[in-house]
């Protein structure tokens, strides 16, 4: 396994694997230092098929099994690989798209923030990508926090925000009937448990109020937050090629996804360990 970090704020790419082949314990061990170490892992040139991405997924952890959109059309070949999905804007003979989150940009955002225990890892292949755009931005929020002004800072130390999630890519939630939406309440700064570094965590897509607060008196403090912690010094922003295989600390990074065309066929497999309640 080679190592080589980025010249990003975040990053590296590892050469040397192939994940056909499930990693033992020891193996296992490095790739989750590695991806706390540098928060995205990229692994080039994996051919790895569903079944194999599901058995490496659980080699670094308690796959994570969620409920999906009711629209979600589920392929006929995915049936034994419960914790796979696709992200993906290929329409089916019906015109329904054949995976999640279908098209276009999306803001930056965790993965399940919305729910009790965020996920810990999210990992994607990819299998097609689009001529152009498309692709994803990950900013490390370690240095969000770290840079951030004392008195931003003071604005949510030791504060928890509400996190809602209604399938939107680009605007907020309608928070006048969140009744069947899922959403929880989160610390906005977080110790990685693994690090032991805070990491700011709070997001522009799925964040909606600070406690105490109106949503009107939250939005005056979260989005100059927002503004701060997108800034491109924090970014890292990659054009996929087929075969990349890309893993992220999930606590550690936001991750969001650049505009492409509709009928320019994306389409990424999805995999993600479970993660544990947060501590402030």
């Amino acid at each position: 396994m080679k190592v080589t970090p980025l010249d990003a704020p975040l990053g590296a790419r590892i050469t040397g694997l192939d994940f056909r082949d499930t990693p033992d314990e020891a193996l296992a061990a490095e790739i989750r230092t590695v991806i706390h170490e540098h928060q995205v892992a990229i692994f080039p040139n994996q051919t790895f098929n569903a079944k194999q991405q599901l058995a490496f997924t659980l080699a670094l952890g308690p796959v994570r099994k969620r409920k999906l959109p009711d629209d979600y059309v589920v392929p006929a070949s995915s049936s034994d690989t419960p914790g796979i999905a696709y992200v993906s804007n290929i329409r089916d003979a019906n015109g329904e798209p054949t995976g999640v989150i279908p098209d276009g940009e999306m803001w930056f955002h965790h993965d399940t923030c919305y729910t009790d225990a965020p996920d810990k890892f999210t990992m994607l292949c990819a299998l097609a990508i689009p001529k152009t755009g498309g692709n994803t931005m990950w900013c490390n929020m370690y240095q969000a926090w770290e840079t951030m002004s004392e008195d931003l800072k003071q604005t949510i130390r030791g504060k928890k925000a509400l996190s809602v999630y209604d399938y939107a890519t680009i605007e907020k939630p309608d928070l006048d009937n969140l009744e069947n939406i899922e959403k929880a309440w989160q610390p906005c700064v977080v110790t990685h448990p693994q690090t032991g570094r805070e990491a700011l965590f709070v997001n522009r897509l799925m964040t909606c109020q600070l406690e105490g607060l109106t949503i009107a008196e939250s939005a005056a403090i979260l989005d100059p937050i927002f503004d701060h912690a997108e800034q491109r010094q924090f970014v890292y922003e990659h054009e996929w090629t087929i075969g990349d295989f890309i893993i992220w600390d999930n606590l550690a990074v936001t991750h969001a996804r650049t505009h492409f065309e509709l009928g320019d066929d994306r389409r990424l497999r999805r995999s993600k360990v479970s993660g544990d309640s947060l501590v402030a």
